[in-house]
């Protein structure tokens, strides 16, 4: 790589004040997983770490020229090869690959994660060597982001790499694409890296490919790597779809030479399908409110908070919806789930003294507290919550006596 030289030297003496030049930061976390940021120092060195379930470690990797390379991570205690992920400036994932990762990447800022394949984690070597021979030229697609919902969109962009300095006359670029996962549009050339007043001509798209051809006029070339046009890419399917260019080159000689390609990966997720049902429930026990779908199985359920606070999201449609706490009647309503869309139900407080569970409350809810008297068990005649059964639960349960459930939980409609 060009100033890899200077680069080496300036690394040697930043490790004069950090061993190895692998500091351990703690950076993020996601969940219950800490990452810790590492740091490389040289191409072709060796650097060691450890991952497991609840560590992932994260190494910078800054290109100053568009390049090939290859990482690859041995394990070093005996387990599998850790699963290695290629993210780009803003953590998004570009490609995985499990012990060995190779990629052709344009100038920028990256980051390369290693994680535990499945759950077996431990320690590792890490290596990453460059794998293109200088100044070969080639191009890229990249895509910002790498992932859309159905109906979203991306940006594919597509760029020359290692450009020599004698330049390029005009390049003819060829894409495809699946046209059953992705739809294209607003194709645009850059009109500064061929010079002023390029000539663009453009074919397509149709049937899944399109043709980008771009010469410099009044003598201009290309001379210096960076984007050559960008287009807009729609998910229209959830899937994964490989998205590429490749490229011919003229130097003035009419001649047309292929240049080294690599895609890109465009990851398609479904459209948001979901509703949301939030509300509260009130009583002294914990609270779970559960939907029903028609067959009467549970589609999703939850425990409220201490507060009687709950929200629960599913796939939209209607749902019989309970509550239920022990010893208590139990609510139940009926509520739609619209698309995308939150529902509040109307707060509703759960009537003490359904001991038994069998949806009255009568006398022989209240012959269970008699039976269990200055006990803190069973639980569900503990009415109050205080860890003792005594009048005090009596008088909660008289206070309900007679009434039957479920009770009726109104949830509005839309």
């Amino acid at each position: 790589m060009k100033s890899k030289h200077l680069f080496q030297i300036f690394v040697l003496l930043a490790i004069l004040f950090s061993a190895l030049g692998t500091g351990q930061q703690v950076h993020a976390q996601s969940g219950t997983v800490q990452i810790v940021m590492r740091s490389l120092t040289l191409w072709d060195a060796i650097y060691t770490g450890y991952v497991d379930t609840s560590r992932y470690e994260k190494w910078p990797l800054t290109l100053t020229e568009a390049v090939s390379f290859t990482v690859t991570a041995t394990p070093t205690s005996g387990g599998p090869a850790p699963l290695l992920l290629l993210l780009d400036s803003n953590s998004n994932e570009i490609s995985r690959s499990v012990g060995s990762l190779t990629s052709s990447r344009p100038v920028g800022s990256y980051y390369i994660q290693v994680q535990p394949e499945a759950t077996v984690g431990g320690a590792y070597s890490l290596t990453i060597r460059e794998t293109q021979q200088q100044g070969t030229a080639s191009v890229t697609v990249t895509l910002d982001p790498t992932s859309v919902t159905v109906g979203g969109t991306a940006t594919a962009i597509v760029s020359l790499n290692n450009v020599p300095a004698t330049g390029y006359t005009s390049v003819e670029f060829t894409c495809s694409y699946d046209p059953a996962f992705v739809e294209v549009s607003n194709i645009s050339a850059d009109t500064d890296l061929f010079g002023a007043d390029p000539a663009v001509a453009v074919n397509g798209p149709a049937n899944g490919s399109f043709i980008v051809a771009i010469a410099g006029s009044n003598g201009n070339k290309v001379v210096q790597n960076g984007a050559a046009f960008t287009f807009t890419v729609r998910g229209l399917q959830a899937g994964q779809t490989p998205i590429d260019c490749s490229a011919r080159v003229s130097t003035g000689n009419g001649v047309l030479t292929e240049l080294d390609h690599t895609g890109a990966t465009l990851t398609i997720t479904p459209a948001v399908v979901n509703g949301t049902l939030n509300g509260r429930v009130i009583a002294s026990k914990l609270v779970t409110v559960r939907l029903l779908n028609a067959n009467q199985t549970e589609a999703a359920s939850t425990t409220a908070d201490a507060q009687g606070n709950f929200s629960l999201t599913a796939p939209a449609g209607s749902y019989t919806v309970t509550a239920s706490a022990e010893g208590f009647l139990r609510a139940q309503g009926t509520a739609t789930l619209i698309v995308g869309a939150t529902t509040t139900a109307q707060e509703i407080s759960l009537p003490a003294g359904d001991i038994d569970g069998n949806g009255v409350i009568d006398q022989f809810d209240a012959m269970t507290i008699g039976m269990n008297y200055n006990m803190p068990v069973p639980a569900a005649a503990d009415l109050n919550n205080d860890a003792n059964i005594n009048v005090l639960d009596l008088e909660l349960l008289a206070g309900n006596y007679r009434d039957v459930g479920p009770i009726n939980w109104i949830i509005p409609q839309g």
